[in-house]
């Protein structure tokens, strides 16, 4: 880490992000300048560590970093937080409180940044109380958002590398197309060692030809770095600068890891920002064995891309610009099968959807979704499963729960036989183990198990095993995982939740036993009890825990629909067609306008 002293802030780019910071001019002579610092860090470089001392602020200028919590015993890094990228600030809490570093941060890339150390930030706040005012504005501001919605970690990508795995040509026909659909939302620089001269670049691949990359990052929306293992110095130079890797290789190649690949894990050349297998397939063939890709890779994400899918493509570009849009499916028993409907109206209005993930019913549905079915089979399968098959009709003794849970289990593994990675659209779900209420994301491994663990419901449903452990319906803990897509690298998200809020009272003091309830049903003149039912008294049970939980959640969404799917008893499986309908006509209410708003990218 290297401190330069103040008169290298003749950068324009300096004084721009000191200035949309504190929102005061600031001109090339501005005092300002002369009393902070800049430091410049290479890939890979701490910038801090956790539980350190906190006595800087600074400013992100070029570059990209990352926020770790550590991890046991003290590893530096431990659990991925965020980003940091160009114009946003780490420090702010520590520099006013005086705590300790809450998270370490990381270079990715070769990074430049702007320091004010506290005695300086002391003495500029006598001098320009309007600065400290700011500082105090920006920290409520950032901890207001935070609250919010956590942001993206693909969020104003810069550098991306596009690294060819192997030597087909199909694949380096992929990285054209793929190059091809990021420029096309946004200019694009192409930069592969052929053309490095032909641009104006220096020689070698040393200090000078970064600075100049730097200057072009000024210039151009995108900087794409074309890489091949045989490309010498450039691969781990372009390694150096990359926001994020895409590594492009086909399926039909060799999925072993190759000796040369251990330059993204460990030396000079480590890629240290997020990395995505992007696979292609040949068209018309089944996706398959992809497990064999992630097996010995420490890859962040994967996506399919099929040669006869030119979306596939574009769910790639969408990723890098920032576009991808993620959707939450809640839990909710048979009003769940309103999430059919508002995918329907997804695809009618031409939303791509890029990511599913999804708790219980949500889960079900969601994997139907990220099958390769069109909207109709997806829904013509869960008719079949749900109305024809009678899954919830196999009763039993009730020592564990009140049906067998085999014919749910048959259905899901005649119509949900997949494997996760092998799913057309990246796909999640959850469960929860009985014993510690930790939370399973599935995103490994066969479909139906997955789905059926997630769809436990305590009481109605056996238990799955995962791990051997017991695991349960994940909605017991988290019945809109928001969070868990937060993760992944989407732009927006929108969530489908089944909840209601509104408050029933009933026109009973106590209430009736069983045989009352059963003499209103049967007999003419006695009275008539609205009462729920056992199945549904239990699965609203599995959510009241995390109902408030679940509004927190829902309001860190960009977008929140809630189907009236009230009047509909979580059981009700035979108003399969009108809770569909109930779903698909709400969303159709609401997302044209919010498509007019701007609020995701159409194709």
């Amino acid at each position: 880490m290297n401190v330069e002293p103040h008169v290298a802030v003749k950068d324009p780019k300096v004084r721009g992000t000191l200035q949309d910071y504190f929102g005061i001019e600031i001109g090339a002579e501005h005092p300002l300048l002369e009393r902070i610092g800049l430091l410049h860090l290479a890939g890979g470089d701490w910038l801090m560590q956790q539980g350190e001392a906190g006595d800087a602020l600074y400013f992100l200028v070029r570059g990209r970093l990352q926020a770790w919590a550590a991890g046991p015993g003290g590893k530096r890094r431990g659990t991925f937080l965020n980003e940091i990228v160009p114009g946003d600030s780490v420090g702010e809490l520590s520099l006013l409180t005086g705590a300790p570093r809450a998270v370490g941060i990381q270079a990715i890339r070769d990074s430049l940044l702007i320091s004010i150390d506290r005695a300086t930030f002391d003495g500029l706040a006598h001098e320009y109380p309007a600065l400290a005012l700011n500082l105090a504005t920006n920290v409520a501001q950032l901890l207001r958002n935070t609250a919010k919605k956590n942001r993206p970690s693909t969020r104003n990508l810069k550098t991306v590398c596009l690294l060819q795995m192997d030597g087909r040509g199909e694949t380096a026909e992929l990285a054209q197309r793929v190059a091809d659909a990021i420029g096309g939302e946004g200019d694009a620089l192409l930069l592969e060692p052929s053309r490095l001269a032909g641009l104006g670049a220096p020689k070698g691949f040393d200090t000078e030809l970064a600075h100049w990359i730097h200057e072009q990052e000024d210039h151009h929306r995108f900087l794409l770095f074309v890489c091949r293992p045989e490309d010498g110095d450039w691969l781990p130079f372009a390694l150096r600068q990359s926001d994020m890797v895409l590594q492009l290789a086909h399926a039909g190649s060799l999925p072993t890891v190759q000796r040369w690949e251990a330059l993204l894990e460990e030396g000079a050349g480590a890629a240290i920002a997020r990395r995505m297998l992007v696979l292609l397939h040949p068209a018309g063939r089944p996706i398959r064995n992809t497990a064999a890709w992630l097996a010995d890779r420490s890859l962040d994400y994967h996506v399919h891309v099929r040669e006869d899918r030119p979306d596939d493509v574009g769910r790639v570009a969408r990723i890098v610009n920032g576009h991808a849009l993620g959707i939450v499916l809640a839990g909710g028993a048979a009003r769940g099968f309103a999430h059919l409907g508002v995918f329907r109206a997804l695809r009618e209005l031409d939303v791509p959807v890029d990511w599913i993930g999804g708790t219980s019913i949500g889960g079900i549905i969601g994997a139907a979704l990220a099958t390769h079915w069109d909207v109709d089979e997806a829904i013509e399968r869960a008719r079949i499963c749900f109305v024809n098959g009678k899954p919830f009709s196999d009763y039993t003794l009730p020592v564990i729960s009140l049906i067998k849970g085999r014919r749910m289990d048959r259905l899901l593994r005649e119509h949900l036989d997949f494997e996760i990675e092998d799913l057309p659209t990246p796909f999640f779900c959850l469960s929860a183990h009985l014993d510690t209420g930790t939370i399973t994301v599935h995103e490994r491994g066969n479909v139906a198990e997955a789905v059926r663990a997630g769809a436990s419901i305590p009481g109605i449903i056996p238990p799955a095993v995962v791990d051997r452990r017991l695991a349960v319906d994940g909605a017991v803990v988290n019945n809109l995982p928001v969070d868990i897509m937060q993760r992944k690298p989407v732009g927006t998200i929108v969530a489908v939740d089944l909840g209601a809020d509104k408050q029933y009272e009933v026109d009973y003091g106590n209430t009736p036993s069983a045989w009352a309830v059963l003499r209103g049903r049967y007999l003419p003149f006695a009275r008539r009890y609205k009462v729920p039912a056992f199945s549904t008294v239990m699965l609203k049970a599995t959510e009241l825990g995390t109902l408030e939980r679940v509004r927190e959640l829902g309001r860190q969404a960009d977008l929140l629909l809630k189907p009236p799917v009230r009047q509909f008893g979580m059981t009700e499986v035979r108003a399969f067609d009108r809770i569909v309908e109930a779903g698909y006509e709400h969303a159709m209410e609401v997302l044209p306008a919010w498509l007019e708003q701007g609020h995701t990218q159409q194709p």
